[in-house]
């Protein structure tokens, strides 16, 4: 190798190790200075935890204060719970001892509440009677609640309730003897008059026919014979009646077309005072009607006849009969109920 490059070489390595030592020395006085802050540190750092140790040791007194004070509160909270419990417990067996009473006395009254029921329910049966019987006259229909208000009373079984019973059937028994009332026949009856009526013939009638028919016949047989015929026909307009009662005018011949419906007109009358139960009005109208047949009408027709036998039949019907007091069942039942009440529900 030459002088030179040997020269160069060693000069190259002279550089790197001048620049390990310079290194070197740095990491040296890093490390150092590093070591020199930490020894300085360290007493600063005993200050600090000993500051801090001061701090926890008054905080754990704190909280051990505090925690005292919650086991104080909690141990009077728990006595206050179980003061609490105790009278609760007594509380609860007073209601319990009162709400055993209550049950107790609500069992006894169960007991007669099925009869005080049936006697309620009897009550009321038998006020609906005496209402359907006073105000819409249905005999059929105070039958019928009377019979149910007696079944109610059989039930409770009570020997108290036999006056009660008794009048029930004594009511009863009123009722069967009641007439019934077939209003919706007689109205149909009447109907059945005035449509029959419109058809039979008038006394008018006849005479005009016969009349018509003389008339038309040719005249026969001698002078002597025609004369005492035609003083047979002068006696024959010449009619005297006797009459105890004053009868209606007798009408024209202009007005016969209205007899017909004056007839009609007064049956229907006789329907509304059917209707409205007024006996005398309706016998009456009936009358009148029997008095417009037999003054204008042709009775010798067995139509005729019939009609005014059946007009007097309706009106021998009675609308209107008189109805039996049923109230004395009511009386007996109710005065029975207060008797119970004031003596405490027994056997009364």
């Amino acid at each position: 190798m030459p002088p030179a490059a040997k020269e160069g070489k060693k000069s190259a390595t002279g550089i790197i190790a001048l620049i390990l030592v310079i290194l070197l020395a740095i990491v040296v006085a890093v490390l150092s200075w590093f070591g020199w802050q930490r020894l300085n540190a360290i007493p600063s750092a005993q200050g600090i935890d000993k500051q801090v140790s001061e701090s926890v040791t008054q905080q754990v007194g704190q909280v051990s204060s505090k925690v005292d004070g919650l086991s104080s509160t909690l141990e009077k909270s728990e006595s206050r719970v179980s003061d609490l419990d105790k009278r609760l417990s007594s509380e609860s067996k007073g209601t319990e001892e009162a709400l055993n009473k209550v049950l107790e006395e609500l069992s006894k009254s169960q007991q007669t509440d099925a009869r005080d029921w049936h006697y309620a329910e009897a009550e009321y049966l038998l006020r609906l009677a005496n209402q359907r019987l006073q105000l819409e006259r249905d005999v059929n229909g105070a039958d019928a609640l009377l019979e149910n208000a007696d079944a109610r009373i059989a039930a409770a079984n009570n020997p108290a309730l036999l006056p009660v019973r008794k009048a029930i059937q004594s009511e009863l028994a009123s009722l069967d003897s009641v007439p019934r009332v077939d209003r919706s026949g007689i109205y149909l009856a009447l109907l059945a008059q005035q449509e029959q009526l419109a058809r039979l013939p008038l006394k008018q009638d006849v005479a005009e026919i016969a009349a018509k028919v003389e008339n038309e016949s040719v005249p026969s047989g001698g002078w002597q014979k025609q004369l005492a015929r035609f003083g047979n026909e002068l006696k024959d307009l010449v009619t005297v009646r006797r009459h105890d009662e004053a009868l209606e005018a007798l009408i024209t011949p202009e007005q016969e077309s209205y007899l017909r419906q004056n007839v009609r007109l007064v049956l229907e009358q006789a329907q509304l005072a059917l209707l409205k139960e007024e006996p005398k009005l309706y016998q009456a109208a009936i009358e009148k009607a029997v008095t417009l047949v037999n003054g204008y009408y042709d009775t010798k027709v067995d139509g005729v006849k019939n009609a005014v036998t059946k007009l007097e039949e309706l009106k021998g019907k009675t609308i209107r009969p008189e109805l039996p007091d049923i109230s004395a069942s009511l009386s007996t039942l109710r005065e029975l109920i207060e008797r119970r009440a004031q003596s405490g529900g027994g056997e009364a």
